[in-house]
């Protein structure tokens, strides 16, 4: 927290709060009177126009990217956008090369910039400008007694200030809004398990080629990204106490490439390096007691069937009903081929079924609810009395509330 605020700073907030004050405060008679002091020539005014124009067309760019990152940015935990820093100083130093556009006009309509004190040995541009100045005279006839150029440059200045202005303003509430997160620490960590969470669902079938593949689950778990001796946020992800207070100090402190590591190391160690439970616990949300009782299910799955099953496979309304109670994070297709493997593992007896029939007998629950509630109870009360004898030391939550 303290590398945040101190990169922050009070300068840049203040160097905000300047050119806010500035563009908010710029009218017509400031520049006809910084163009009169200066004694500026047309080409001098066309000079000035175009470096306005150029620096505006670098401010749009910025401004484009604070418009796509803004609306989401306080409400994700991590981003690509940054690495071990808070991304909205990148924000504020991207903004503030934006505001060199002001501090050269501040530069150009300075006579000479003069040190004027001891107290002042390096004094600033928007200090001995004229275009700055508090104390202006009023052009007595107006923009209308310049020559074109000099309307050109006001409506430039005019677009440019606005868009600027815009930029500052959104900058300052995003930051402030992070400020706000940040000091939620509850709500920091909530957000975190969340990212934690939707990370490993993400890295699925990196998971299942792990547990396919031995060899590259060794290598992936004893890579340096995976070593507290060499990824520092991961070092104190796992030697934090307080889980809440790393949350909110790495609250836009890390990337989402520490988030797919702290959640694959989680599941490891859940999973005690076994890849098979590693692969169960990404697919059933990391609830490791429900992949117990999903494993044992499945392999006594034969046992929740009719004693005959037409054609020799198992009955989709079966499964579905099934797959329901278990209640998979990342979809159909990942669970038939979870399911499928354990099953045949364990000399299943009935050929498996695919993702067709399952949305085939999701069909049918809607158009025959009676066939399709007598065969839920039937099953359902099957595999509480299994559950129930398997693991007579649990409270197992019943299978027509977890169906429901």
């Amino acid at each position: 927290m303290g590398r945040i605020s101190r990169e922050i700073g009070h300068s840049t907030m203040e160097m905000f709060e300047l050119i806010l004050e500035f563009v908010r405060n710029f009218n017509v008679d400031r520049l006809l009177f910084a163009i009169k002091m200066k004694r500026c020539g047309e080409d001098d005014i066309e000079s000035i126009t175009l470096d306005v124009r150029t620096q505006h067309l670098r401010l749009e760019k910025q401004k484009a990217y604070l418009d796509k990152i803004s609306p989401t940015f306080n409400k994700e935990y991590a981003h690509y956008d940054n690495k071990c820093f808070d991304t909205s100083v990148k924000m504020a130093r991207k903004i503030r090369s934006g505001t060199a556009g002001v501090k050269n006009v501040f530069k150009r309509f300075c006579k000479k910039i003069t040190r004027t004190s001891a107290d002042n040995p390096n004094p600033q541009a928007h200090e001995q400008s004229m275009i700055c100045t508090a104390h202006y005279i009023c052009d007595m006839f107006g923009i209308s007694n310049y020559p074109p150029c000099v309307k050109t440059l006001f409506e430039e200045m005019l677009k440019f200030y606005g868009d600027l202005d815009d930029c500052i303003d959104g900058c300052m509430t995003v930051i402030e809004g992070e400020k706000i997160q940040r000091a939620d620490k509850e709500g920091c960590l909530a957000m975190l398990i969340d990212a934690k969470e939707k990370s490993r669902k993400a890295q699925i079938h990196i998971i299942e080629e792990m547990e396919n593949n031995p060899e590259l689950k060794e290598a992936i778990i004893k890579s340096k990204g995976f070593s507290k001796e060499t990824n520092p946020v991961l070092k104190a992800y796992r030697e934090a106490e307080d889980k809440e207070a790393f949350a909110a100090e790495y609250y836009h402190n890390c990337t989402p490439r520490d988030i797919n590591v702290m959640s694959l190391s989680d599941a490891a160690l859940e999973a005690n390096d076994d890849p098979e439970m590693l692969y169960a616990l990404t697919l059933f949300d990391g609830d490791k007691q429900h992949v117990l009782h999903v494993n044992y299910a499945i392999e006594h799955f034969d046992d929740l069937l009719p004693e005959k099953c037409k054609r020799g496979k198992i009955p989709a309304m079966h499964l579905y009903f099934f797959m329901k109670w278990c209640k998979p994070s990342v979809g159909t297709q990942s669970f038939l081929k979870y399911f499928d493997k354990r099953y045949k593992k364990h000399d299943g007896k009935w050929e498996t079924i695919g993702y067709s029939a399952i949305s085939g007998a999701n069909t049918k629950e809607t158009k025959n609810k009676k066939e399709s509630e007598k065969i839920k109870k039937d099953m359902m009360e099957r595999l509480d009395e299994m559950l129930s004898e398997a693991f007579p030391e649990e409270q197992i939550i019943t299978s027509q509330e977890k169906t429901a």
